[in-house]
Order: structure tokens, then C-alpha cells, then sequence
């Protein structure tokens, strides 16, 4: 179908603007869309991400006759129900929506304030599960983890800068450790020249335009103590649970309470209140680093919550959520 470059990035991020030009373009998506289930007739659609690819349903959902389920992670929900430029779009769509799948308890909530009337399917990892038993070779002993891992997101949601300046804070208690900075974005690699030049920390870090593998990263995670991810407004990171299934002690910020999903605060886990806070974040880091007794209790209810990450059971929760589905079609 013909497609304008960058038709869903100005969708999304200039949505008054998208809807003005929507209709002289030849083909919309939605149009596409319109004439794909008019042929298909499908008893089902599921659609994945809100902003991008579910609006366009809208438009197909008027003159089809199919149950629609749909499945919100990241900031669908949370970041953008407060963007008066979508608030129309999500509470239009919602309101159509017969089933929700979500990545977070959180989500529920949220998607039943804005008007969702259907059933929740349930809150499944964004990612499928993983094969825990294949992964196990890349979990080093607790003796030998002397890592911290930060993930270095820094733009709308993520906030990289005021984990590395609490790591700055507290450079004279991080003798020994290594820090890696994974996926950085350009003002993140800035800073970590910045602090190397300072001091003697010597941060290491991998830039967010040219990642390496995801085994690689697991493999990083394998070998951390502790596993930093802060940002303003997220879902169930994928990174938040390769943390626990790899035995590294999860430091995470909690956007409208979703982390404590999986982080009991003290227990498995520390809990970022305020993701702008380097105190906070660097007495949260200092407090993890100096109590091996805190982050040995944690591996072990890790590796109990662990197994619910396990990729065949998640498979056979999402295929009871779909033959839910299949008999009331």
C-alpha cells in the first residue's frame, strides 16, 4: 500500500496535524485496513501498541463484524492518557475494545478509568517468557558478580543522567566495581566522557544506535550485582525482568506504582520513587552494594518469581486467554 515516510512517527508525536493531512493521502492505513477485513471477515483482530497501529482499526471496526482484542505495553496508556491529543483517540478505541491483554496490573486500571467495558485476558511479559534452562549457563555465582549495569535511555521517559550522577555522588564506594552503560543515547555517552574525565570510575558503555545482541545483554546481566532502569513513565520493562531471571539485584523506578508488579520494595528489589532524585538513587545503590545478605535473600525470591517468566509458561497462559476468547466467538 502506499505509505507516506514517517506517516506513524507524525502520527504520533503531531497527531492534530496527522488527522488534518489524513485524508488527502490515497491510502490510509485505516483504508487498507477497511479493505483487508472486508475480504478476510475475520472472527478476530489483535491489535499490538496503541498510538501506531491500533487507531487505524477505528475506522475498520464501523463497518466490520469482528471481536477486537488489543495489547498495551510501554507508555501506551500512562503517558499518553494525559496528551490531550490523544485522549479522544484512546478513550474512542477502548470503549470498541472487547478483550485487553496489558503487560501490567496498572494498565487494567487505567484502560477501565478511560472506559474499556470489556474482559482482561490477563498481564503477560511484553516479550514472550523466556527459556530460563538455556540462559542458566550465563548466571555467574554471586562471589563473582562485580558489575553494575545501568540502562542508558535518556529522552521523553528514560533518565540515564541522574542514575550517572549519583553513581558520581558515591565514586569513592564503587572501588572494585565495573559500570556498564548499555544502549546510551547520545547525551548519556556525553556525560559518561564527562565522568571519566572527572574521575576514576571509567564507565563503559554500548551506544542505543549500535546495541549488541540480546544474548550479549542477558550475558551482562549474568554477571551484575545490581541492574539500574530509570525512567518517568514506562510499563513492565523487559530489562526490569532479564534482571531478575539473571540473578542481578533490580533497582528500577515505578511510574504510577507498575514495578511493584514484580519489585517487593527491600525485599527483591529497591524501588525508585522519584526518578529525578540522585540521593535517592545513589542511597538506593549504596544501600544494595553494602548488604550481600539483602541481595543474596533477593536472588533467591528471584529465582522463585523467575519461573513465571519461564517462556512455555507464559505460552500456556496466553493460549488459555485465546481459546477464552475462541469460545465466545
Amino acid at each position: 500500500m502506499p505509505y507516506l515516510k514517517g506517516e506513524d512517527w507524525l502520527k504520533k508525536h503531531f497527531p492534530k496535524l496527522f488527522y488534518l493531512i489524513e485524508p488527502f493521502l490515497k491510502l490510509t492505513a485505516a483504508d487498507k485496513l477497511v479493505e483487508l477485513i472486508k475480504v478476510l471477515k475475520p472472527d478476530l483482530v489483535h491489535s499490538l501498541e496503541m498510538q501506531s497501529q491500533t487507531y487505524h482499526l477505528l475506522k475498520a471496526k464501523k463497518i466490520g463484524d469482528f471481536k477486537w482484542a488489543y495489547s498495551s505495553w510501554g507508555s501506551d496508556l500512562y503517558f499518553y492518557q494525559n496528551q490531550k491529543n490523544h485522549q479522544h483517540q484512546i478513550k474512542k478505541v477502548l470503549s470498541n475494545l472487547d478483550y485487553l491483554f496489558t503487560d501490567n496490573s496498572r494498565d487494567i486500571n487505567s484502560a477501565i478509568k478511560l472506559g474499556f467495558k470489556g474482559q482482561s485476558m490477563g498481564v503477560f511479559p511484553g516479550g514472550g517468557g523466556y527459556d530460563l534452562k538455556k540462559l542458566q549457563p550465563l548466571i555467574k555465582p554471586f562471589a563473582d558478580r562485580k558489575l553494575i549495569l545501568i540502562k542508558g535511555y535518556h529522552h521523553w521517559a528514560g533518565r540515564a543522567l541522574p542514575v550517572l550522577n549519583a553513581l558520581k555522588s558515591i565514586k569513592d564506594s564503587l572501588k572494585g566495581y565495573k559500570i556498564y552503560v548499555y544502549a546510551a543515547h547520545p547525551v548519556v555517552v556525553e556525560r559518561i566522557c564527562q565522568i571519566n574525565k572527572e574521575t576514576n570510575l571509567k564507565i563503559d558503555y554500548s551506544q542505543r544506535q549500535n546495541e549488541f545482541s540480546h544474548s550479549e545483554l542477558l550475558s551482562k546481566f549474568g554477571q551484575a550485582k545490581i541492574a539500574v532502569g530509570n525512567s518517568v513513565s514506562d510499563g513492565i520493562p523487559n530489562t526490569l525482568l532479564e534482571a531478575i531471571i539473571m540473578g542481578a539485584f533490580p533497582i528500577q523506578s515505578n511510574p504510577g506504582d507498575v514495578s511493584k508488579d514484580y519489585i517487593k520494595d527491600g525485599i527483591n528489589g529497591f524501588l525508585i520513587q522519584n526518578p529525578e532524585d540522585e540521593n535517592e538513587i545513589a542511597s538506593k545503590i549504596l544501600c544494595a552494594l553494602n548488604d550481600e545478605n539483602l541481595i543474596k535473600k533477593a536472588q533467591l525470591e528471584n529465582k522463585n518469581l523467575a519461573q513465571k517468566l519461564e517462556y512455555l509458561y507464559i505460552q500456556k497462559e496466553v493460549l488459555k486467554a485465546y481459546k477464552t476468547i475462541q469460545s465466545q466467538l
